[in-house]
Protein backbone atom coordinates (compact mmCIF):
# COMPACT_ATOMS: atom_id res chain seq x y z
CA UNK A 1 0.00 0.00 0.00
CA UNK A 2 1.55 3.04 -0.90
CA UNK A 3 1.20 6.65 1.17
CA UNK A 4 0.33 10.18 -0.04
CA UNK A 5 1.08 13.91 1.47
CA UNK A 6 -1.92 15.99 0.48
CA UNK A 7 -1.77 19.91 0.55
CA UNK A 8 -5.28 21.53 0.41
CA UNK A 9 -7.06 24.57 0.32
CA UNK A 10 -9.90 25.13 2.44
CA UNK A 11 -12.48 28.33 1.32
CA UNK A 12 -15.46 28.38 3.22
CA UNK A 13 -17.76 31.39 1.36
CA UNK A 14 -17.20 34.62 3.44
CA UNK A 15 -14.09 33.12 5.52
CA UNK A 16 -10.27 33.08 5.33
CA UNK A 17 -8.78 30.69 3.33
CA UNK A 18 -7.09 27.51 5.69
CA UNK A 19 -4.19 25.48 4.23
CA UNK A 20 -4.33 21.95 5.54
CA UNK A 21 -2.44 18.53 4.65
CA UNK A 22 -2.59 15.03 5.50
CA UNK A 23 -1.65 11.43 4.65
CA UNK A 24 -3.66 9.25 2.71
CA UNK A 25 -2.96 5.55 1.97
CA UNK A 26 -3.95 3.56 -1.18
CA UNK A 27 -2.95 1.70 -4.45
CA UNK A 28 -5.28 4.31 -5.98
CA UNK A 29 -4.14 7.98 -5.30
CA UNK A 30 -6.90 9.10 -6.99
CA UNK A 31 -9.85 6.86 -6.02
CA UNK A 32 -8.59 7.35 -2.41
CA UNK A 33 -8.23 11.34 -3.03
CA UNK A 34 -11.74 11.50 -4.13
CA UNK A 35 -12.66 9.80 -1.10
CA UNK A 36 -10.96 11.98 1.15
CA UNK A 37 -12.14 15.01 -0.01
CA UNK A 38 -15.69 14.21 -0.13
CA UNK A 39 -15.33 13.47 3.20
CA UNK A 40 -13.42 16.48 4.47
CA UNK A 41 -16.35 18.49 2.30
CA UNK A 42 -19.14 16.41 4.10
CA UNK A 43 -17.78 17.09 7.20
CA UNK A 44 -17.54 20.58 7.02
CA UNK A 45 -20.40 21.07 5.07
CA UNK A 46 -18.57 22.42 2.01
CA UNK A 47 -19.17 22.76 -1.73
CA UNK A 48 -17.00 20.98 -3.80
CA UNK A 49 -15.01 24.57 -5.05
CA UNK A 50 -14.49 25.21 -1.68
CA UNK A 51 -11.76 23.03 -1.75
CA UNK A 52 -8.87 22.89 -3.67
CA UNK A 53 -6.04 20.67 -4.27
CA UNK A 54 -2.60 21.89 -4.11
CA UNK A 55 -0.55 19.19 -4.03
CA UNK A 56 0.20 15.31 -3.91
CA UNK A 57 3.04 13.57 -3.09
CA UNK A 58 4.53 9.51 -3.02
CA UNK A 59 6.13 9.17 0.18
Amino acid sequence: MKKWFVSYVVKPQGQEHKTLHAFIEGDDVEEELTAYIYGIKELMKLETEEITVLSVSLV
